[in-house]
């Protein structure tokens, strides 16, 4: 009797620990497994008053009161099994109604039983076993009763087989905790109705469910049992727009979510089961046959349809302790993205084809214009030619022609801009490549051994050659230019300084745009834009009459340390 109220304390602590979990969650399976443990609680507590007491009035009361929960357990676990395991579980949802018929139709049966004797023929107590025990004869609708029962069970416990099987671990732990809690009570009843051995007279199904209880107990406690298949699967998985394959570890698939059978064009129930390049070939094979350790990524085109698509894949290795299980493989579509780079690539190669030419059409007409300025200059009379208003106009002349030609140049730098990746480059040598073409001119370049490298657009060598050149040309006597690097805060300030003239205090903002300065203006202009795509700011923080300075401010994250020089 002990046993017996002890298993009705634990389903019904059971019940109410579902209930806390679930609360706010709108799952279906949890209410089911609410009414199992009521039901448990409800069967075990009663059969422990049946069995207690010894008038035969009050066991026959309390026999009936047991199918208040036994009516229903049959079905709640045949619901609860199709939630979990999502078998058959739009056509449950639909039916689910219908299954609450039968339990119903039995109590009203046993509180009618006296009138029509078709469920109990009789009943009577038994004192061979040294206590007294409610002997009942089974009518036609017991039997009824039972297999229907005994058909929503094993359906039940099919649907559990059948997602243990197609399960890989922690998740076919909670298929096997639910098969075992299952299968105790069933053979307990089974022995009791076949009269076996001391189970003929006393029913061991309530006992069992002590034991069931214990079980889902440790289930909850140990492996989340209730906390990860079905919320996981209706909130997130099934949800998500990338594709979720999980194969074991012969690369069969072993769960699978919507957006991934859409690539397949089949249903999940021809996709469990099969191997990975059956269904997404060898693309697939490949990444997953490579040595890799861990996560990994790479890009693969796959067939959807008639059209190819390319998907990031992504590979994840799925481990229980230390063991591995099997793999997680997301697949994520960017075939969109890669159409509109390619797309972008195809127009700017049209774009830069289209500059090309006009710049090299332009160059050839400013190189006609330049000679036959210099003609004229030539072929003027010379009471013509040293008069100084002609002077004057040839002077402005060629001056415009030089600016013009500058200023198509510096289109073909520009065209490149941002073109191409920024990378990681090293500020010391980088600095030291833009300075060779200075060699032999007078200036002697301090460049720091720095391990510093810098996230930056591959014209970042531009930005340096600019920078020299503008000191060359505008600090009119500078003899040094040094580059160093130190740490303000979480950023990397880059200096480069020379020993000239230095910036008056009005242009030091002005300096960094366009037409501005003693010659095209564009120098700067093009530093200050080769910087900012990775988020890189500069400024001019000299003292006029000591040099100029330009300070390089690089933002966390776009700066690293490496290990050697």
């Amino acid at each position: 009797m002990g046993a017996l109220i002890f298993s009705g304390v634990i389903s019904t602590l059971l019940a109410v620990k579902a209930y806390k979990a679930f609360k706010y969650r709108r799952m279906y399976f949890s209410k089911y497994f609410i009414l199992i443990m009521l039901s448990m609680s409800l069967w075990s507590v009663n059969y422990a008053f049946e069995v207690g007491f010894k008038d035969i009035e009050l066991k026959y009361l309390f026999a009936r009161l047991e199918y208040i929960g036994m009516a229903f357990a049959p079905v709640t676990w045949f619901l609860f099994a199709s939630e979990y395991s999502g078998v058959c579980k739009e056509f449950v949802r639909k039916y689910q109604k219908t299954f609450f018929v039968m339990p119903l139709i039995i109590i009203l049966l046993m509180l009618t039983n006296s009138f029509h004797r078709m469920y109990f023929s009789d009943y009577y107590l038994d004192f061979s076993r040294g206590f007294p025990l409610l002997v009942l004869k089974h009518g036609p609708f017991f039997w009824l009763f039972c297999i229907y029962s005994y058909i929503l069970i094993l359906f039940g416990i099919f649907f559990f087989f059948n997602q243990f099987i197609h399960l890989t671990a922690p998740y076919r732990a909670q298929a096997a905790i639910a098969l075992t809690a299952a299968c105790i009570p069933v053979l307990g009843n089974i022995m009791h109705i076949a009269h076996v051995g001391p189970f003929s007279f006393l029913d061991p199904t309530p006992f069992a469910f002590t034991i069931t209880g214990l079980i889902l107990f440790w289930g909850v406690m140990q492996h989340k049992f209730l906390n990860i298949i079905p919320i996981a699967r209706e909130n997130v998985i099934e949800s998500m727009s990338d594709g979720y394959i999980v194969v074991d570890l012969a690369d069969c698939i072993v769960d699978i979510n919507k957006a991934a059978l859409e690539l397949t064009g089949k249903t999940k129930e021809e996709i469990l089961g099969k191997k990975l390049n059956e269904l997404f070939g060898n693309e697939v094979k490949m990444s997953l046959g490579e040595d890799h350790e861990g996560n990994f990524k790479r890009e693969v085109f796959l067939k959807s349809g008639l059209e190819t698509k390319l998907f990031t894949l992504s590979v994840s290795p799925l481990l229980t302790k230390d063991d591995d299980e099997g793999r997680l493989l997301i697949m994520h579509d960017t075939t969109e993205t890669y159409r509109y780079q390619e797309a972008l690539k195809q127009a700017n190669k049209k774009i830069n084809l289209m500059s090309n030419i006009t710049r090299h059409d332009i160059l050839n007409q400013v190189n006609v214009l330049s000679g036959y300025t210099e003609l004229i200059s030539v072929t003027l009379p010379e009471n013509v030619k040293n008069d100084p208003r002609i002077v004057k106009y040839l002077r402005n002349l060629n001056k415009s022609i030089e600016t013009i030609h500058s200023q198509i140049v510096f289109t073909k730098d520009y065209q490149d801009l941002g073109v191409i990746s920024p990378i990681w480059q090293s500020v010391s040598n980088t600095a030291r490549e833009a300075a060779f073409p200075f060699s032999g001119q007078s200036l002697k370049f301090s460049i720091e051994e720095s391990r510093m490298e810098i996230y930056a657009d591959p014209l970042l060598k531009k930005s340096f050659y600019n920078l020299f050149d503008n000191a060359r040309a505008h600090g009119e006597h500078v003899t040094e230019i040094s580059v160093n690097s130190h740490r303000v805060e979480d950023n990397l300030i880059i200096e480069v300084k020379d020993n000239g003239i230095g910036v008056s205090p009005e242009m030091k903002d002005l300096i960094f745009e366009k037409s501005i300065g003693k010659n095209t203006g564009l120098g700067l202009f093009l530093v200050k834009d080769i910087l900012s795509i990775t988020g890189m700011e500069i400024k001019e923080t000299g003292t006029e009459g000591t040099g100029a300075r330009f300070e390089i401010t690089v933002p966390s994250g776009n700066w690293r340390e490496t290990s050697s020089l």
